[in-house]
């Protein structure tokens, strides 16, 4: 597979300019970062979380972890983690898992992690297990145009 065709859509449509970073097969997006020498704290990862009214998309350094108790405070819904067969729904043009950080382009609210907002550069998933979408801080601005950037996550534990 390559970039799925919601990314490369939402990339082309917004204009942002970008590479594509090639890499051994990996599942995580910590293994990711490291397999395409990418520093975790620039590697967008996405984690799809949901709740009786939908899903939320939340767009966090690789190094950090969602703290879905805050998330679900502010955004006043009781979040959990989504399940793998929500997962395949949301994302249906994407390998199992390879959850790319456009979800707005995908139909799913997305809240970005106040962190990702000062970066030179972003790295986040194209949609499979071996390639990376990486781009400016001005095109991910662009990308995320819509998303609500907030304080998400905290360090692994």
């Amino acid at each position: 597979m390559s970039i799925a065709p919601t990314v490369m859509h939402a990339l082309r449509f917004k204009g942002v300019e970008f590479d594509v970073v090639e890499h051994p097969h990996t599942v995580t997006a910590a293994s990711s970062a490291h397999a395409a020498h990418v520093h975790e704290n620039q590697f967008a990862k996405a984690v799809l979380l949901k709740d009786p009214g939908g899903f939320v998309l939340a767009v966090l350094p690789a190094n950090e972890q969602v703290d879905l108790e805050h998330v679900s405070r502010v955004l006043h819904r009781p979040l959990l983690l989504a399940s793998e067969s929500d997962l395949e729904e949301a994302f249906y043009d994407c390998e199992p898992g390879a959850i790319p950080a456009v979800g707005e382009d995908y139909l799913i609210p997305t809240i970005v992690d106040e962190r990702l907002r000062h970066l030179d550069e972003v790295f986040f998933e194209a949609g499979d297990h071996e390639r990376l979408v990486h781009i400016s801080s001005d095109g991910f601005s662009r990308l995320m145009e819509d998303a609500e950037f907030l304080p998400i996550s905290v360090p692994h534990r």
